[in-house]
C-alpha cells in the first residue's frame, strides 16, 4: 500500500511537469506550426477557378487538397491526371481528415485525399468556382518534427496526461486498501495483545475504559478457606479416642 501511495505521488508530480512543458513549448511552436500547416502558406499548388498546374508526386507521400470551409466541400471539382492521361480519383475525407485553420483564422477542409498515387508527375485541374489549395501532409509532419519546441510540446501532452490518470488510478486503488487494512494494533503497556473491545475502541478512536468491572462473589457470607481455623494436632484426636 505504501508503494501504490509513493509512485502515484511521482506520477502526479512527472505528469504535471509534462503538462505543463507541453503548455510552454505550444506557445513557442505556434509560429512553426502556422508556417507548416497553414495551406495558404504552404502548398504545392494553389489554384484559381478553371486554372490547372503541374506537381510531382513521391511513393510515400500523403496529399490533400482543400478548399476555404463553407464554399465547395464537393470532391468531383478536381481532376488529377498523371502522364500517360488516366486520372488519379483519390478518395474521399475521413473523420481523421480534419479541417486545419489559417494563420488568419480561415479554416480550410479537405475535399480530396490521395494516399496510394502512384509516384510520378500530375496535371491539377480545379474545375469549381473556389480556389483550390495541393498540400503534402508528410513534409509537413516532418519539417514539424525536425522543430524542437513542437517535439517537446507534442511528448510533453501526450505523456503527461496519461500519467496524469495512471496516478489517479493508483490514488483510487491506495485509498482502497488502506480502507480494507485499517488501522494498526497498538499494543498496551504491558506488552500484550489488546482484548477484542480494545481493539474496537483503537479502531474507532474511543477512550480506554481505565475501571474494569468485578465478577460478583457467588457465596457471599461464607468463610474463606483461609479464615478457617487450623486442624489440631494428631495427638488431640487420640486423647479423644482414649477417652
Amino acid at each position: 500500500m505504501a508503494d501504490v501511495s509513493v509512485w502515484a505521488k511521482r506520477l502526479s508530480g512527472a505528469s504535471i511537469l509534462l503538462v505543463l512543458l507541453g503548455v510552454v513549448s505550444y506557445y513557442n511552436a505556434m509560429p512553426v506550426m502556422f508556417d507548416e500547416l497553414d495551406p495558404a502558406q504552404r502548398h504545392m499548388l494553389e489554384l484559381e477557378p478553371g486554372e490547372s498546374g503541374e506537381v510531382s508526386l513521391s511513393q510515400f507521400g500523403e496529399y490533400v487538397a482543400l478548399r476555404v470551409a463553407g464554399e465547395d466541400e464537393q470532391g468531383g471539382d478536381l481532376r488529377l491526371i498523371d502522364s500517360s492521361g488516366a486520372e488519379e480519383s483519390g478518395s474521399a475525407p475521413t473523420a481523421l481528415d480534419l479541417e486545419r485553420p489559417g494563420e488568419d483564422g480561415t479554416m480550410y477542409a479537405p475535399v480530396r485525399v490521395f494516399r496510394t498515387a502512384p509516384a510520378g508527375e500530375y496535371t491539377l485541374y480545379n474545375d469549381a468556382s473556389t480556389t483550390l489549395w495541393f498540400v503534402d501532409d508528410v513534409s509537413a509532419q516532418s519539417a514539424l518534427f525536425g522543430n524542437g519546441w513542437f517535439v517537446m510540446m507534442f511528448f510533453g501532452c501526450c505523456l503527461g496526461l496519461p500519467l496524469g490518470i495512471v496516478a489517479i488510478v493508483l490514488t483510487l486503488v491506495g485509498r482502497g486498501q488502506s480502507k480494507k487494512v485499517g488501522g494498526e494494533v497498538v499494543f498496551t503497556e504491558e506488552g500484550k495483545l489488546p482484548t477484542t473491545d480494545e481493539l474496537y475502541r483503537q479502531h474507532h478512536g474511543l477512550p480506554m475504559a481505565e475501571v474494569s468491572e468485578t465478577v460478583a462473589d457467588p457465596f457471599p457470607g461464607q468463610t474463606k478457606a483461609a479464615d478457617e481455623p487450623p486442624a489440631q494436632d494428631e495427638g488431640g484426636w487420640r486423647g479423644w479416642d482414649e477417652g
